[in-house]
This record gives C-alpha cells, sequence and structure tokens, in this order.
C-alpha cells in the first residue's frame, strides 16, 4: 500500500489550522505528507500515493489524471448549490460545471467528503461523506501557566464569508460581556501563536464560541473552535449551532445576546472540574484528526 499522502497548502485562514491537523495525524499513523501548491508537484508513481483536498473546484484533465493515477483520492467538494442569501455568493458554491462532476463520479478511488452535513444540497455529486472537523491533539500541546486564567476566553478572527457576519455577531456579544465584571482572555485577529492560544484556553475556566450566521440557520456545520475549546478548556458556552448540539448535547447554548451572558454569568459560578475533564475525554476518544483518517481509510 502506498505511505504517501499529497495534501494542498493552505497558507491562511481556517484551511491552514484544518489540514496542518490532517497532516500531523497522516504523520501519526505512519504515512509520509507531501504539501503541494500545483498539480504539477505530485509526482507520485501511480497508484502509488493518496491525495486528499484535491479541491471540487479543479476541473482540468490534468487534475483528472492525478486522480485517476492514486491509490485513493480524497477529494473535498463544496455543495453545487446552497440556498440564498449564501447562495449567490462564490464561497458558497462549487464551480465545476456538471461533465467534470460525472467524470469524477464514474472513478472507483475517489471518495468525496465534506465538513458540514449537507446531502441535500450536494444534488449532483455522487455520494458525499459527512466528516466534522475536529481538534488537532498532536499539534497543541498546553502549558499550565497562571498568567493565562482568564474567567472566558476567546480566540478567532472575523473570517469574511463573504457576507461579514460574522463581525457583527462577536461585536454585540462581546459588547454585552463586556458590561460584566470578569476576567476576560479574548484575541480577536491578533495571529498570536499556537502555544500562546493553547495556553490560554487551556487554563481559562470557560471558553466561548460563535458561529456565521448561515451555519446558526442551516446547522450543517460548526467549526474547528468547538472541538479545540472542548479539547483544551474542557468547557464551552456557545451559541446555538444544531451540529454542535447534535454532537455535544451537553454543550450549553443560548439563542441570543442575552441568554449567552446570563450563561457565562451562570457556570462562572459553579465547579466545573469534572465536567472539563469528561469533556476532555470526549474529544481525545472520538473528536482528534487520527479519527477523521481512520474514517477517511475505511471508505
Amino acid at each position: 500500500m502506498g505511505r504517501r499522502v499529497y495534501i494542498k497548502r493552505h497558507r491562511k485562514g481556517a484551511g491552514r489550522w484544518i489540514y496542518e491537523g490532517y497532516k500531523r495525524a497522516w504523520e501519526s499513523l505512519g504515512y509520509s505528507v507531501v504539501y503541494y501548491t500545483a498539480l504539477h508537484e505530485i509526482n507520485g508513481r501511480k497508484n502509488k500515493y493518496y491525495v486528499m483536498a484535491l479541491g471540487g473546484d479543479i476541473n482540468s484533465e490534468v487534475a483528472l489524471q492525478k486522480i485517476k493515477d492514486s491509490q485513493k483520492t480524497f477529494l473535498y467538494v463544496q455543495p453545487n448549490e446552497f440556498p440564498d442569501p449564501w447562495g449567490t455568493h462564490p464561497n458558497f458554491r462549487c464551480h465545476c460545471p456538471l461533465d467534470y462532476i460525472k467524470k469524477v463520479n464514474d472513478l472507483d478511488n475517489v471518495s468525496l467528503w465534506a465538513f458540514g452535513n449537507t446531502d441535500k444540497y450536494h444534488t449532483k455529486w455522487k455520494k458525499v461523506t459527512y466528516l466534522p472537523l475536529a481538534f488537532d491533539h498532536l499539534g497543541y500541546k498546553p502549558e499550565k501557566d497562571d498568567s493565562f486564567e482568564y474567567d472566558v476566553c476567546f480566540v478567532g478572527g472575523w473570517a469574511d464569508n463573504g457576507f461579514n457576519e460574522k463581525q457583527q455577531i462577536m461585536l454585540s456579544h462581546f459588547d454585552a460581556l463586556k458590561k460584566l465584571d470578569i476576567k476576560m482572555g479574548v484575541a480577536i485577529n491578533q495571529g498570536i501563536s499556537d502555544q500562546v492560544e493553547a495556553n490560554l484556553l487551556y487554563n481559562s475556566k470557560i471558553a466561548l464560541n460563535l458561529h456565521d450566521q448561515y451555519q446558526r440557520v442551516l446547522g450543517t456545520d460548526s467549526n474547528e473552535r468547538t472541538f479545540k475549546s472542548l479539547g483544551l478548556t474542557g468547557f464551552l458556552i456557545c451559541d446555538s449551532v444544531t451540529e454542535v448540539t447534535n454532537l455535544f448535547p451537553s454543550v450549553p447554548t443560548a439563542e441570543d445576546v442575552d441568554g449567552f451572558v446570563s450563561l457565562v454569568e451562570k457556570y462562572l459560578k459553579e465547579d466545573l472540574l469534572d465536567i472539563k475533564e469528561g469533556n476532555r475525554k470526549i474529544i481525545l476518544d472520538g473528536h482528534t484528526y487520527v479519527h477523521r483518517v481512520k474514517a477517511l481509510l475505511e471508505l
């Protein structure tokens, strides 16, 4: 069996963290991982390599040949349709022509996957496997450090998806939280190091999470912060998102700003140590990128 895996490089944004987590997971299972930025860099011998996240919008004959030559390609695909208003923006659409989609669907060595449970929007693709995001437990090594002890913590960015929804959501929630007499460790668009992020999350009492509006409305997926917060902090307060509730029913969620603030006030008064240990175990037992790679290999 081929032991080399090619992963498309993402230099910024969520893709960077996600695929770095996948890279470490593949390597921990004994595979050699090669990042590529252009298709010609995939030069393994025929049927001796895997390709991950080639991209559903690469619609050339060169791309098809690379897929055909691979032992297995795990192709991440965007929905070919998506509800409005988000479906009107290129960020939410697959740009593959139908003839390319049909050619990919005919290849037996291709397994399609997506972060979200979006079967009803992948109407042109063959079966798409739903694989949620996960926690990179191999990359994040937190240290006990009293200087990072905060009542609540949050690390993230505006992550404009084309509608700039998250910025207003975050501003409304953090403006309300500022009125409380609590110690907040919040880093938005700060580019802090992985080690500082790990220490901040691990040493704080409560981690906070907020999503884009489409995630709140459609409920098909959640962000990586969900898994990272539970894996490091161990206790999470989140806005109301269906995937979060389905995967982690014990996580307290709020429908609006007032409810979010009330949950923070409530749980800051409680001893959360046992809950934290339990949640960290849940993540390590079933929601790391190693688990996701193993799921891919079973397809």
